[in-house]
């Protein structure tokens, strides 16, 4: 499965989320990731609300808000909605009239300064001022926003508010989808300077998990493959391929339950495919074909891409003396080795991500969005 993480137009375009059927935070982290696979992208996420049931007697609501940046116009998004409200579960058109439970609704608040009125889409909301389970978490992410009609702040319209409910602020992050869940054990790959560790870190730290993570310096003969790589990429392979199986049979003995790594096992035929002579890597690859079957495969591994000048840069950023010579060719044959190597049947599923422009170190929103791809995967 392929993603490509990509910000769109910057909007004012915010939409109401709840549910008070089933499990309702996992509804509500499954709209926001069926969400993104349509030309969309979450952008600011409010806290999580439990509030009463609005206009009849029932379970208590889950309920939140957040915008978006999208190049949908307003009846394209309402299309978009209402698609995945029908995959979770709810169909509008065979409900009947007032208000009633549901397993997700999902409504478009505001969309930039428009004001619409027709048949089947309203913008503004025509009640959200009534309404202390949109304004609440209104109040997150848009309090000076102000009304087109009305005039006023959402500051204002929920100081003023009619409505008498409380709206219980919950602990749970709308960013953090639950991934490992789903995937307790997962991989990291892709080319030098992608980013793989920097973001198995960022996760490990989100989800107080374990980070398996390589240690490339620790090589011996690194540098001086770099210099002469046909001397010493033998030399160079067998260190990392013994160190790599080593590390892995040690980590597990501490059966740890959530598990992030930089790395797996199978990137060890990607280089040494490209670095080994054609008897080495026969001798090579008995090795590694021996010890292979009896180690622990990721429950999913995330494969990043990005173009070659963003490979640079991230190289030469992280300052290694020894990588400062690689050449974009070699980048390039990698890219291709890696390629050749997601395309065989590996034992466990793949979800390719394309970075090309982003930056998810410093931009939460991208962040987030690679970790709904990842959930979005586990159903």
């Amino acid at each position: 499965m392929y993603f490509t993480i990509t910000i769109a137009l910057q909007e004012e375009i915010i939409i109401s989320i709840g549910s008070n059927l089933g499990d309702r935070l996992e509804t509500i982290f499954r709209a926001l990731a069926l969400l993104e696979s349509h030309p969309v992208s979450v952008s600011k996420l409010s806290n999580l609300y439990e509030t009463p049931s609005w206009g009849f007697e029932s379970t208590p609501f889950y309920n939140a808000c957040f915008s978006v940046q999208t190049t949908l116009g307003p009846q394209e998004l309402l299309q978009v909605l209402l698609k995945i409200e029908q995959q979770l579960g709810r169909y509008r058109n065979e409900e009947k009239e007032g208000y009633i439970d549901r397993t997700i609704d999902l409504d478009i608040l505001f969309y930039k300064e428009d004001c619409i009125h027709t048949a089947d889409l309203k913008i503004p909301h025509p009640r959200l001022h009534q309404r202390n389970f949109v304004l609440a978490p209104l109040m997150d992410i848009a309090p000076e926003l102000k009304h087109p009609i009305l005039y006023q702040s959402i500051a204002s319209l929920f100081q003023n508010s009619s409505d008498k409910a409380v709206a219980v602020c919950l602990e749970d992050d709308l960013g953090l989808p639950p991934i490992f869940n789903h995937f307790p054990y997962i991989a990291i790959e892709g080319n030098i300077g992608v980013g793989k560790t920097t973001l198995a870190q960022m996760i490990a730290d989100q989800y107080q998990a374990r980070i398996l993570s390589e240690t490339i310096t620790k090589n011996p003969f690194l540098e001086a493959f770099y210099k002469d790589p046909e001397t010493h990429a033998l030399a160079v392979e067998n260190f990392f391929l013994k160190d790599r199986f080593e590390k892995d049979t040690k980590f597990w003995q501490e059966s740890p339950m959530k598990v992030i790594a930089d790395f797996t096992l199978y990137k060890s035929l990607v280089f040494a495919e490209e670095n080994l002579k054609t008897e080495d890597l026969e001798e090579y690859r008995k090795v590694f074909d021996a010890e292979i079957g009896s180690k622990k495969n990721p429950n999913l591994l995330l494969f990043l891409k990005t173009d070659l000048d963003q490979l640079q840069a991230q190289i030469k950023k992280r300052g290694r003396p020894f990588e400062q010579g690689i050449k974009s060719e070699y980048l390039s044959q990698l890219e291709a080795g890696y390629s050749k190597l997601i395309q065989n049947k590996l034992p466990f599923p793949i979800v390719t991500i394309s970075l090309e422009n982003i930056d998810f170190e410093k931009d939460k929103t991208a962040f987030q969005m690679i970790l709904r791809a990842i959930f979005r995967h586990s159903f």
